[in-house]
């Protein structure tokens, strides 16, 4: 069994107005040497693949090389979209059984949280991490609340998710023939026909979209070294 790993790192960043954010340095280390290590730390992943942005390749060869996947990542040029990034790593990853996609933009992910996702994976053919909105959810029209959902039956889809390997690439295939743009690779594969299963995602797995989103992912790496310090280890 082959397990491949997809780090979407295309993204220009445009609602936080600083650039790639995979190129983007957090807590001294950028966001995708992050999601590298994330992956480095879990001995089931056989195959990693960056898909970057194509105007910064220099930048992130640069990077992916001093990460400790070093030579033995892959690193291509993305699409326009999310979407089109995806398949394009999905075509480097053709001899893998199972496939994890996570975004760089989400860089305090940690290998539990990955592993409880590939083992549901593997058992399942398709799972995403999740957890229930903590605040009141509505539906609106215009500025108007035409409904309040209920929180029960509603999660927030986090990253990383696991596919089997042809069960993502035949959504995507059939997103692109039918002009189906998701929000995240869980909607191509449920818009398919396929079982999609929720593991609990965790907090702290924030998605770097906003400035304030950077102020709390920094305090809470800040924390994380200042505990690896008091307790004599190492943050990576």
């Amino acid at each position: 069994m082959l397990v491949g790993a997809i780090v979407a790192a295309a993204g220009s960043g445009t609602r936080l107005g600083l650039g790639s954010k995979a190129l983007l340095q957090v807590g001294g280390r950028t966001c995708l040497a992050r999601a590298l290590d994330l992956f480095s730390g879990m001995a089931e992943v056989d195959r990693v693949v960056v898909v970057g942005p194509p105007d910064q390749l220099e930048s992130t060869t640069s990077e992916v090389n001093s990460s400790r996947w070093g030579a033995s990542t892959i690193l291509l040029p993305g699409g326009q979209t999310r979407q089109q990034s995806v398949r394009v790593g999905l075509s480097a990853l053709r001899d893998c059984d199972y496939v994890l996609v996570h975004d760089a933009a989400r860089p305090l992910a940690t290998p539990d949280l990955a592993r409880r996702v590939l083992a549901a994976t593997i058992e399942w053919g398709a799972a995403i991490p999740g957890l229930p909105p903590l605040d009141a959810v509505k539906r609106i029209d215009k500025a108007e609340v035409v409904e309040s959902l209920d929180r029960r039956a509603l999660v927030l889809a986090q990253t990383p998710q696991g596919f089997r390997r042809e069960i993502l690439e035949q959504a995507h295939f059939q997103a692109s023939d039918a002009g189906l743009v998701g929000d995240d690779d869980a909607q191509l594969v449920a818009a398919a026909g396929y079982s999609v299963v929720v593991v609990e995602g965790e907090r702290r797995n924030l998605k770097l979209t906003r400035p304030e989103d950077l102020e709390i992912i920094e305090a809470i790496l800040g924390m994380r070294q200042a505990r690896a310090t008091e307790g004599g280890g190492h943050d990576g």
